[in-house]
């Protein structure tokens, strides 16, 4: 083993032309649609990710009345031209969900984000009710070949102490490597390694386009000094040791105003697929 992330009031003329204004509005007003009695909402507005194989996917709505079957229309607001949507979403009676199927292209490229925003109309829906769901579905569309190679225990010394499991994953069009929500879900570290198992070898971290780094930002941000970005240490080795079943991190974390601290942070017990 080798040791070394918150009226002013007018006068009256004003008052009068504003009682003038409002009864010339009377006459051409006309009131919106009223809102619906079935609550319609999209269940989920995560984003997706789709294998690179993928053609298709799904977006399910909910609904409080389920008495009877229902048609909602679904209205695009913006997606790519490869995604197609269909016009409406079907409520068989007594259900509570309904799941759309949207098509996707050949022509979607894969690592591009793509958005996609759906509303439901607002007759299907009551905007007036506080709920956790929403009558927009708004998500951003990502295709990949990331696929899990490896998973084990992250053992963090320096800011955290703990440990907690973690997964690698490895996308062979790339030919790079990523770390899963290391330290803040959504934010995954990535790296190069010119070996896939079994050996002592190294490797170095890198940008999502394969760019190498020595510094990057962990996800994890600190509630008075801000981002802490993980220095890698580059006069340590870093890699895998066969021996130890590990991967070895020589850590430096920092912020603006200075260090935490440096150490090596291991992935232990490792386990490749």
């Amino acid at each position: 083993m080798k040791i070394n992330k918150l009226f002013l009031m007018a006068g009256l003329a004003v008052m009068s032309l504003m009682a003038t204004s409002c009864s010339s509005d009377d006459d051409n007003y006309t009131p919106g649609k009223e809102a619906g009695a079935n609550d319609v909402t999209f269940a989920d507005g995560s984003n997706i990710t789709l294998e690179f194989t993928a053609t298709s996917f799904d977006i399910v709505l909910k609904r409080s009345n389920t008495t009877s079957a229902l048609e909602v229309p679904l209205k695009v607001v913006k997606k790519p031209d490869f995604v197609t949507v269909p016009a409406t979403a079907s409520f068989a009676a007594g259900s509570e969900t309904a799941v759309v199927t949207c098509t996707v292209g050949s022509e979607m490229e894969a690592f591009v984000d793509y958005e996609v925003a759906i509303d439901i109309d607002e007759e299907y829906t009551n905007p007036y009710k506080v709920s956790t769901t929403v009558p927009r579905y708004q998500i951003n569309l990502v295709k990949e070949d990331y696929k899990l190679f490896a998973s084990g225990t992250f053992n963090e010394t320096v800011l955290f102490g703990s440990s907690k499991p973690v997964e690698i994953e490895y996308s062979a069009m790339l030919d790079m490597f990523r770390m899963k929500d290391v330290f803040a879900a959504g934010t995954n570290w990535y790296f190069l390694w010119n070996q896939k198992a079994g050996e002592e070898c190294e490797f170095a971290f890198c940008n999502v386009d394969g760019k190498a780094v020595k510094k990057f930002a962990t996800g994890y941000v600190h509630a008075k000094y801000g981002m802490i970005s993980a220095n890698v240490l580059g006069d340590n080795w870093m890699g895998y040791d066969a021996d130890d079943n590990a991967f070895y991190f020589p850590f430096e974390f920092t912020v603006d105003a200075g260090s935490f601290g440096a150490n090596y942070d291991t992935i232990s017990d490792v386990v490749f697929y």
